[in-house]
């Protein structure tokens, strides 16, 4: 492993729902680096019902995440084809059995709104499934662009409190720590339950976002230690990381 993708000594904060920090893991692990599991929710099945039927039968059909297809997929085939945020999405929608999957760069809401399909969409049918507080940008642009926009919430998320153990190892972290943020929702229940130590702490810690819109969120709680990943793929974000810290190191 190079000098500059090494992160042995840095803890990485995951912000993923319980028990899905998996791929941040092995990503961290591959690099050396440990992770702080911080969940401020869960994700809970929901009962879609024609709602998922009506987005199927969409000609243009869209997954938000693999934690949307997975839930879809318990309810209803997902076969044919369909557009994914990224290729993590992309791999969950074939292993369902869809198939044609295509998705876009960045890896990201923007990315995807970018492919020709969704660029000119006035009139067409575009089905999505997604959460109730999901990303909100193709629920807000495609319209906009004149779609007649299908969502099927097959999943929500439930707040979680963050234990104390939690807010203990926040206040002992040192500087080589970086937070890796990849949902606006997750993010901001986070900063909610935050003291004023913790809120200084991170708004002092380096954040990889996953979007540029992200990016400028972060910026109107304080946070100034940002940089901009390709998109929410744990290994993108990390190889983000290793560049601001070379980068770091060329300047110091």
């Amino acid at each position: 492993m190079s000098r500059a993708c090494a992160l042995s000594g840095w803890t990485l904060i995951s912000l993923r729902p319980r028990h899905r920090h998996g791929p941040v893991r092995r990503a961290a692990a591959a690099r050396g680096a440990q992770v702080l599991a911080v969940s401020p929710y869960e994700l809970l099945a929901l009962d879609a019902g024609a709602a998922l039927q009506a987005v199927l039968d969409c000609p243009i059909r869209i997954a938000s995440s693999p934690a949307a297809v997975a839930f879809a997929a318990a309810q209803a085939d997902l076969q044919g084809d369909w557009l994914a945020i990224g290729t993590a999405t992309a791999k969950a929608l074939r292993r369902a059995g869809a198939a044609q999957v295509q998705s876009a760069e960045p890896q990201n809401a923007d990315g995807l709104l970018a492919l020709p399909v969704l660029s000119e969409c006035r009139g067409k049918q575009i089905g999505l499934i997604t959460a109730p507080d999901g990303r909100g940008v193709l629920e807000r642009e495609l319209p906009a662009r004149g779609a007649q926009l299908h969502l099927a919430h097959v999943y929500h998320r439930q707040a979680l409190p963050l234990p104390t153990r939690v807010h203990r190892r926040l206040h002992e972290l040192g500087p080589d720590t970086a937070v890796l943020v990849s949902s606006r929702a997750a993010f901001a229940e986070f900063w909610r339950q935050l003291d004023d130590a913790e809120h200084d702490k991170i708004s002092r810690t380096l954040c990889i976002a996953s979007s540029a819109r992200l990016l400028d969120y972060l910026q109107t709680l304080g946070l100034r230690k940002l940089r901009l990943a390709a998109g929410t793929q744990p290994a993108t974000m990390l190889a983000t990381l290793c560049e601001a810290i070379a980068a770091h190191e060329r300047e110091g």
